[in-house]
């Protein structure tokens, strides 16, 4: 039998399908979806990283963050971090996923693709591909899925291992991050300190974290 692929095996996965997607699309054909959560920032991390090196040139991959009716400030500070981090300009659209991507295919109709942190073990993802494209009832694009076969454990290694910056909620003890209407602490990281007062350990240190990662989701 073959044994599961570990990190150093997915990472060596996730850039050979970067390079494939690189190989294929124009940088204005593809766009990176960002919301400030850690799967799409280790997401961004490797593109830039890997297009750099794969093309020589500057990555301007277009990165959109579809900002939700009542984001986390946390989030939108951490997004304009990002945009000086990587030197990039990361465009904020308010709406649905839905919505947001009819308008923008209907604006950009030259726009082929969209890079996605999707992993498999988040909600009606289990039986997702790598690439494959939207539902007919979605705007025509291919989704691109690089970090499918990761674990939550794996994501925040990359994030140490590499010195990655992370949004601050995940140090409050936020696992899984929405919006504020559909997310608290992950009540699996509540812990009494030794002054009595109750707090949360932050989300790197959730155990058993591909089942208990959405607990904070309501």
């Amino acid at each position: 039998m073959n044994a599961e692929p570990n990190y150093s095996d997915k990472l060596k996965q996730t850039i050979q399908l970067l390079d494939k997607v690189f190989a294929r699309y124009t940088q204005n054909e593809i766009f990176i979806s960002f919301n400030g959560g850690k799967d799409c920032t280790v997401l961004l991390d490797i593109v830039m990283a890997r297009f750099q090196k794969v093309k020589q040139e500057d990555c301007n991959v277009r990165c959109i963050y579809i900002q939700p009716s009542k984001p986390f400030e946390e989030i939108d500070v951490f997004v304009e971090k990002c945009m000086h981090h990587y030197g990039i300009n990361i465009q904020v659209i308010k709406g649905t996923v839905k919505s947001v991507l009819h308008q923008l295919c209907k604006e950009t109709p030259n726009i082929k693709a969209c890079l996605m942190g999707t992993r498999n073990t988040d909600p009606h993802c289990e039986n997702l591909q790598s690439m494959q494209e939207t539902d007919s009832d979605w705007p025509k694009l291919v989704r691109i899925n690089p970090l499918l076969e990761w674990s939550c454990a794996e994501v925040w290694e990359y994030i140490k291992n590499n010195n990655v910056p992370y949004c601050s909620l995940y140090d409050q003890g936020y696992t899984s991050i929405g919006d504020r209407t559909n997310t608290v602490p992950n009540p699996y990281l509540k812990y009494t300190n030794s002054s009595g007062e109750v707090t949360y350990l932050p989300a790197y240190q959730l155990q058993d974290a591909d089942k208990y990662e959405r607990a904070g989701r309501i």
